[in-house]
């Protein structure tokens, strides 16, 4: 409960942050056999590009598909589909890949991949992923590990205020003073909410525990601002809101808080290594960029990320 209402509350900022791009880097994140093929392709490329032979493998106008081709298409297509490939899906594989081979190199030879924003996009994503992995090499955080992060980074941990409160609705055409203040009367000497207000369009009369935020999308934020103010356990109004006049009687009223470590102690480690992740990708882009010299000759650009990249 507590990590849904944290997960609320923050929108999540992030958990959140960026939909297309983050989607990615999680998917990748759950995947360990493609956190190796991918950092194996890039040693292996690397070394190839170091060490380059005559082998077929380095003929452009070669394709192999050896054992460990085919047994890497395949791994990713029993990944999709859950079963074996039947031999009528391995020629679907072989035909596939060549296709995408075919046409890959063929694009290159043309230049297609030159100053194509999606071709970049892409593969600065898979270096963000290469960066992700670096964060899972990492060991496991210990115990002082995550209560650290816990206290350093109180603000993803920190509930909103929340009430709990029962409500009579009416309407604007149905605000009759004398008929609520009635209704008040009753409801104070212990009577109970009237059949036909209990759930007045469709809003319920009881509200669990809920955090002003969301009180604010459903009401507005005067009627929640109101609730704050009134006392505990005892009905009160009419209270305006975005839906007409309310009676209301608040049951709770839970002020800001750090949720207890220990009840949330599974999400303290959720966010400890999603922000390790942010973490490596931040110190790869700094190691990598130390490797560069940026120059900004363009105009109206911010004079903080001039200095930034320090620029005169």
């Amino acid at each position: 409960m507590l990590n849904e209402r944290l997960l609320n509350a923050r929108g999540l900022h992030q958990f959140g942050m960026r939909q297309s791009n983050s989607s990615m880097i999680k998917k990748m994140i759950r995947e360990p056999l493609v956190h190796f093929v991918v950092l194996g392709g890039l040693l292996f490329s690397a070394w190839s590009w170091v060490n380059p032979s005559d082998s077929a493998e380095n003929d452009q106008n070669t394709i192999v598909i050896d054992q460990s081709r085919l047994d890497h298409l395949e791994t990713l297509w029993k990944a999709q589909w859950k079963r074996d490939p039947a031999p009528e899906d391995v020629a679907a594989i072989i035909d596939r890949h060549l296709r995408q081979e075919v046409f890959y190199r063929e694009a290159l030879r043309m230049g297609l991949d030159q100053d194509d924003d999606i071709i970049r996009t892409r593969l600065a994503q898979k270096m963000e992923a290469v960066a992700s992995d670096l964060s899972t090499l990492m060991k496991p955080p210990t115990e002082d590990d995550l209560k650290a992060f816990y206290k350093q980074r109180s603000d993803l941990f920190t509930l909103p205020s929340a009430l709990a409160f029962e409500q009579v609705l009416y309407l604007p055409s149905e605000a009759n003073k004398q008929q609520m203040d009635s209704t008040l009367v009753k409801l104070n000497a212990g009577g109970e909410i009237p059949q036909d207000r209990l759930r007045k369009l469709g809003v319920p009369a009881e509200w669990q525990l809920t955090s002003v935020r969301a009180l604010d999308n459903a009401f507005g934020r005067e009627f929640s601002s109101s609730l704050m103010e009134q006392p505990v356990g005892e009905w009160v109004g009419p209270i305006h809101s975005g839906l007409g006049f309310h009676l209301v009687k608040v049951t709770e009223n839970e002020p800001s808080h750090v949720a207890p470590y220990e009840e949330i102690k599974e999400y303290v480690a959720q966010q400890y290594q999603y922000y390790a992740v942010i973490d490596a990708q931040k110190n790869m882009f700094q190691e990598l960029l130390n490797k560069y010299q940026v120059q900004i000759s363009a105009n109206n650009v911010p004079e903080q990320v001039m200095q930034e990249y320090g620029q005169p």
